[in-house]
This record gives structure tokens, sequence and C-alpha cells, in this order.
């Protein structure tokens, strides 16, 4: 149903210089969107990794003691040493990313044609951004901008808050949720007098990957924990799901594109209607995915047959624009309208 832009990919690694000159850009990838002023603003994720090595299996990690950007190094032929994906790797049995990421602006005025600053919006900056800073999300609650991204450490997988009004100052509000954690997008608006988040605990043996819904008083203590969507076994969306970007307020319900992923690990995106009044509560949602993996762009990559959305941006005539991560290395993006992912989501 989404229309790729004839200009994808619109950012790839070789758009971009690395930090140090002992790195390399490994992805530019899952943006967040949003309009500001006369501009489309991207918040990337990029992926940093050390240059290749003969014998060495080498990482990017930031040193919280130290303030510093550091490498480490395992030998390939360590027999503890396992390499299932791009992604990462396993070290007697505790996963070390192939990269370390932080989030960067990159500018368009036409929203197809972007341009990354010179400088890192938000780096990893204490312990428990170590292995990153990753996936944000952007939403305009009452005149500021919040940013929700995941953070990656040796203390586990959570969430972070900054906020801007000019997404060249940020503001860091620590932690908003403990580990596991992921895929955290705020609501625009208060529901019911209360601020509005969905959340993605991690899989375990009693649970699969849900998108969760939570309210909270103040953005920082979160409670009233409800199950929203559950993966659907056989399915496009069996093996997990989690949030997008901010939901949409439409007359009929908030409107959200969210992502799933298959028993094969393919990654689609679908679209979903839920409540005004309890956005715990799902209306509808679209039988089928709304982008799967086709293009070539999608199919190969760090993480080949992979889209993945948490950004996009409404214009005034009702056109969406949505941006993706595709195969886990770039980014790219496609349009659509409010009325065809409210006719989607009726089926």
């Amino acid at each position: 149903m989404l229309k790729r832009l004839p200009e994808n990919p619109l950012l790839t690694p070789q758009d971009l210089a690395p930090t140090r000159d002992d790195l390399e850009i490994l992805c530019t990838l899952n943006p967040a969107a949003v309009k500001f002023g006369d501009e489309t603003l991207l918040l990337v994720r990029v992926g940093e990794k050390t240059r290749d090595e003969k014998d060495y299996v080498a990482y990017v990690y930031y040193d919280d003691e130290s303030g510093e950007v550091k490498v480490g190094r395992y030998r390939k032929d360590d027999p503890d040493m396992q390499c299932p994906d791009g992604r990462g790797y396993y070290y007697r049995g505790r996963m070390v990313l192939s990269s370390m990421s932080h989030l960067r602006i990159a500018r368009s005025t036409d929203g197809k044609n972007f341009k990354f600053d010179s400088a890192p919006a938000i780096f990893p900056s204490t312990k428990y951004e170590a292995y990153g800073c990753e996936d944000a999300r952007i939403t305009l609650i009452d005149g500021r901008y919040y940013i929700t991204y995941t953070a990656v450490s040796g203390c586990g997988v959570t969430v972070a808050m900054v906020s801007t009004d000019d997404f060249v100052n940020f503001e860091r509000h620590g932690l908003i949720f403990p580990p596991y954690q992921k895929d955290v997008v705020l609501f625009p608006e208060k529901v019911r007098s209360m601020y509005v988040a969905r959340h993605r605990p991690y899989k375990s043996e009693f649970n699969p990957a849900c998108i969760w819904t939570a309210y909270s008083p103040d953005l920082q203590c979160w409670g009233h924990h409800e199950m929203t969507l559950a993966p659907t076994p056989g399915t496009w969306e069996a093996q997990r799901v989690g949030a997008g970007a901010a939901p949409i307020k439409t007359d009929a319900g908030w409107l959200e594109i969210y992502h799933a992923a298959d028993d094969n690990s393919k990654y689609h995106l679908g679209v979903m209607l839920s409540d005004l009044e309890h956005p715990e509560k799902i209306i509808s949602r679209a039988t089928n995915p709304i982008l799967a993996p086709e293009a070539d762009y999608e199919l190969k990559g760090v993480f080949g047959n992979c889209v993945f959305s948490n950004g996009l941006v409404v214009d005034d005539d009702a056109a969406v624009t949505v941006y993706y991560g595709a195969a886990d290395r770039i980014c790219a993006a496609a349009t659509t309208t409010i009325g065809e992912l409210l006719a989607a989501c009726k089926k």
C-alpha cells in the first residue's frame, strides 16, 4: 500500500564521515522524523564500527569511567566466540554489538534530499549507553519535543528520554523504563489527564514480544500497564510486534504504524487503530502488512529482509511520508494518506 520514493535510498553510510579516523560507518538507519519550521528533520541512528582486523573481532564501546570511546577485541578463533548475524557476536553467552550507535540529525527542505549535521545530536554519555543510543522516536507535547530512544549496555536494554525546543540543545531526563524494554513512543497529548506511552518488554518463557500501553502523571513514572497487541502465530507478525512513530489522532481513533516480524525474522510494517479514550484497546488493524521488504536495499544489508519505521510526517493535506530503516543499513521513505491507512485498518 505504501509507495516507495524513487529517490530511495535517502541516506546511506557513504553520506557521513566517522567520528574518528580509526572507525567507519556501518549503518545509517531507523530515523525518527518531524516537521520543524520549513524543514523535515530525521534523527538517524548511526552505527560506527572498527575497521576489519585479520585475526580479531573488535567492538566499540563508551567507557563511563574515562568518558572515552574505546575498542575491545576477541580472537576470531576463540571457541567461545559465536557470530550468528551481522548485528553482533556472542562471547561466552553475552552479546557484543558489531557497532556502537549515536543519533544524528539530517535536514531537508523537500523531505527527500537530506544532509547530515556535522556533529552527533545524542551521543553515549552514561554507563547505560555503553553500547549505543538507538531507534529514537520524537513526539511534540505542549510545544516541546520529547525524544525517547533505546539505551544499550551491559546493564541491559532500556529506554532514555531527552527533550528540546530547537534540535540544537537537548535536555537529558535519564532512564524512564527499566530493562528489558524498547520501542517506547509517547502520545502527543494526555488521555484522561495522563501521559500515555507504548512500550515493548522483551520476550521471555512466559510472554511473547507484545506492544504494551502505560500511563504517567509526569513522563517519568509509568504505571497502569496494559498488554495491547500480541503476535499472531503463523502470520507475518508471529514472532514480535513493536510500536513505531507517535500515534496520529483522528476522529476514528489513534492511528499507528507498527513493525512486526514473522517466524523467519522477516520484518514488515502494519497499521492499527485504537480507542481515543482508552488507547490500550485496539479497535481494528490491517490483516495484511502495509509494507514488506521487496526492494533490493530492503532485502540485503546488515540484517536483510527488514523494514522498520519509527518516524513519519503528516502534511496539511493528510499526506503521510513514512521514513524507515531498510535491512538495518540505510534510510528510505514511502508515502500514503490518512484515508488509505484508515481504510486498511477497516479490512
